[in-house]
């Protein structure tokens, strides 16, 4: 049996709008709802920015430290007295030599041709003089017995003593001439090394020149101190710092001339094993400290001065949270420290970095190093 046809009944399609028009509206609903990106930019504050910071320390509080060269305590820089060409060189830097070894010599023909011209000149006056003596005393006689004129015993007389004036004077030449005959040669006056040499064989060289240096005994520490230390004084005690470790120190010598800027130079002991020409730190300890009203910070906090600014750092408010630019007066250098005069004081903390380009009222974090 077969079955009854059936109308068959389709439900309508319901159309959907494009993809891109429900993105639309979508964004416009949420810019209706959302305040503008120019709104929330100004409702955001700012994070601070993390400034790395340091205490301004007390002179009184430390050990100031400073930089000294080693020398040695016997030490001569020797010269030609006369200009001349150099003829040999016998020693390199660093070469050991004994006292009175020849280290260079001039050319010696010139000095040798005048001393010859002396000793001539010499034998030359010393006949003319022999001749006015015996003259003289055949006059002298005669002139007892009254044979000769008074005019011709004066005469006689000064011709002696002009012709034994001759002589002395040229012997004096002949004893300069072989002074500096002697002058022409370099020696040793000591035992040491020869530290450095600025000649070279056929150079021209002037008198009173330094062109050989001698190290001899003995090692030294030579410093500049600033003048705002106090309580200075000899046998000071300081601590040298070197590759090796600590060393015992004590102050030798201070000279009372003060070099540029006020400092003066100041000699501290050092081991005979020290070597000529190296840097040490020098650190003065408990004794000698500049006024108590002075500080030390960083040089890195320095900025300026400028052609019309002076000194100034960034100073952290007592806040802890804001920054304000002083004006300082500094003083001496001690390695990367500075001494600030005026304008700070102890425990005031000063930015070292990270305050570039920020204005004073700017929210920072300190913090004391940077990890």
């Amino acid at each position: 049996m077969s079955r009854p046809c059936l109308p068959v009944l389709r439900t309508p399609r319901r159309s959907f709008p494009p993809t891109w028009c429900l993105l639309a509206l979508v964004s416009l609903g949420l810019a209706a709802c959302s305040p503008s990106a120019k709104d929330a930019g100004a409702a955001a504050s700012p994070l601070p920015r993390t400034v790395l910071v340091a205490s301004a320390q007390s002179s009184a509080s430390q050990d100031p430290e400073f930089i000294g060269e080693v020398r040695a305590r016997q030490r001569a820089e020797l010269a030609f007295a006369q200009p001349g060409l150099v003829r040999q060189v016998l020693v390199e830097p660093g070469d050991v030599v004994k006292r009175g070894q020849l280290l260079a010599t001039l050319d010696l023909a010139p000095a040798q041709a005048q001393l010859g011209a002396a000793q001539a000149e010499i034998q030359r006056l010393q006949a003319a003089a022999d001749e006015a003596r015996r003259k003289q005393q055949r006059l002298q006689a005669a002139h007892e017995r009254q044979a000769a004129s008074e005019a011709e015993w004066t005469g006689a007389q000064a011709e002696l003593r002009m012709a034994e004036a001759a002589l002395a004077s040229a012997q004096a030449q002949r004893e300069s001439m072989a002074w500096n005959r002697a002058q022409a040669e370099l020696r040793a006056p000591f035992d040491g090394v020869v530290a450095a040499r600025q000649l070279e064989v056929g150079q021209a060289v002037g008198s009173g020149l330094p062109v050989i240096t001698v190290d001899g005994a003995g090692r030294e520490l030579w410093a500049l101190l600033p003048a705002g230390l106090k309580g200075l004084s000899l046998g000071q005690p300081a601590r040298l710092l070197t590759p090796e470790g600590e060393l015992d120190s004590r102050l030798l010598r201070l000279s009372a001339r003060q070099e540029a800027g006020g400092a003066r130079r100041a000699v501290f002991a050092l081991p005979e094993n020290a070597r000529v020409g190296d840097t040490l730190s020098l650190r003065l300890l408990a004794g000698a400290a500049s006024d108590s009203s002075h500080v030390w910070v960083p040089l890195r906090a320095i900025e300026g001065p400028g052609a019309k600014t002076a000194a100034q750092v960034l100073r952290l408010k007592a806040d802890g949270q804001s920054l304000e630019r002083v004006e300082v007066r500094l003083g001496a250098t001690a390695g990367d420290q500075v001494e600030v005069l005026a304008g700070l004081k102890a425990g005031e903390r000063v930015v070292l970095a990270g305050g570039h380009s920020l204005a004073p009222d700017a929210r920072v974090k300190p913090v004391s190093s940077l990890r």
